[in-house]
């Protein structure tokens, strides 16, 4: 034998001896954990646990704000003839009335690709809107979709005051 498959033989041994602690390792734990429990309460007899009180205190009222480094100012120097003397006015509050938002539902549009002329410089897009293929030109307008910018991989469309922009299928 050569000397790379005598080497290939050890790594392979090796590795193989690796694995197979790992695997003891991991399947001792499911089949033998009854005898190691058994010693483990044996040792937990011995042991004497200290009860931990809990430290309580009282916490009183602060007379010192941190953060702006003043007293904090009590209730106790408002009068009660200041409030004595608000009269009792009864406030009409106009309910709001929240309108429901509209919920736009876009027709199903994808883009094709346009078609450029040679002698006019004009382009056709193609354009499916549900399931019908359109030819449009810019700023056409097709069942409320209208076209307004083409680039060479997406259209930006407009429909009911809503923008999008659709990529090339």
């Amino acid at each position: 034998m050569t000397a790379k498959k005598k080497i290939n033989i050890v790594l392979i041994i090796l590795v193989l001896g690796l694995w197979g602690t790992v695997a003891y390792k991991t399947i001792s734990q499911y089949f033998f954990s009854k005898e190691l429990m058994a010693n483990k309460t044996e040792l937990n007899d011995e042991l004497t646990l200290n009860e931990i009180n809990k430290d309580t205190f009282n916490l009183g009222k602060v007379a010192r704000d941190p953060f702006l480094n003043r007293q904090n100012q009590t209730d106790s120097f408002v009068s009660k003839k200041y409030y004595s003397k608000i009269p009792n006015v009864k406030i009409k509050s106009n309910p709001i009335v929240l309108k429901p938002k509209v919920i736009i539902n876009w027709p199903l549009i994808s883009y094709h690709g346009y078609i450029r002329s040679k002698d006019k410089n004009e382009e056709l897009i193609l354009v499916k809107i549900d399931k019908r293929l359109y030819k449009l030109r810019k700023d056409d307008e097709i069942e409320g979709v209208t076209v307004k910018k083409v680039y060479n991989d997406s259209i930006e469309v407009n429909f009911n005051k809503g923008k999008k922009i659709i990529r090339l299928n």
